[in-house]
């Protein structure tokens, strides 16, 4: 295991090693010894990078989310296309949803979040809502420029329409990740995500 000295990026070892272990053992049983253990660093380092368990858990959750967000980062580009940005946010947000890992993290949460209300709420607003947000955003800013959009749709609407189609992306996919039903065929997904996002431009 590497040392601390020689580690660069301490605070990605944490995460990775946090995450790693919160699957492994569960939110509960999951010390911050044992990350630091695994991460190679000291219980001392974690602390100054993170201010508890729970921060910790948001830190992880804010991290998947800014990976999903790229494409919606980069749609609010000038001249970006919407739908392309659109339907690559979904296929990587659906292949982030039924990733095992992804799933593993996803079961954690809810059963963390039975005894622990305020890390469900934590992972949300660091997760689902974060995510929504961008699209709320690239959604009433490119429907104002009338780029894709047939009107300009106001703060309130966008945000509905962005919760929306992330539900939709979700689907009954994600339910039969959780329950261990294989999933559909990668050309069945992308058709479906590109059927999520005609909708969204239609309807918005």
């Amino acid at each position: 295991m590497p040392t601390e000295k020689s580690r660069p990026d301490k605070h990605g070892a944490i995460t990775r090693a946090a995450a790693e272990m919160f699957l492994a053992e569960g939110f509960d049983r999951a010390s911050l010894g044992q990350i630091a253990q695994r991460a190679g660093v000291s219980k001392q380092t974690i602390y100054s990078h993170f201010a508890d368990k729970e921060a910790l858990f948001k830190a992880i959750c804010a991290e998947l989310t800014e990976k999903l967000t790229i494409p919606l980062r980069e749609a609010l580009n000038p001249g970006a296309d919407l739908r392309a940005a659109l339907i690559r946010l979904g296929e990587d947000a659906l292949a982030m949803m039924l990733h095992p890992a992804s799933l593993d993290l996803h079961r954690l949460i809810v059963s963390a979040a039975t005894r622990y209300p305020e890390l469900g709420r934590a992972a949300y607003e660091a997760g689902a809502a974060r995510m929504i947000e961008y699209l709320g955003t690239l959604i009433g800013e490119r429907s104002r420029s009338g780029d894709g959009f047939t009107r300009a749709i106001d703060e309130p609407r966008a945000q509905l329409l962005a919760e929306q189609f992330i539900g939709m992306l979700r689907g009954f996919h994600q339910a039969r990740g959780l329950l261990g039903v294989p999933p559909a065929p990668a050309e069945a997904r992308q058709r479906y995500v590109q059927a999520c996002v005609d909708l969204l431009l239609r309807g918005a």
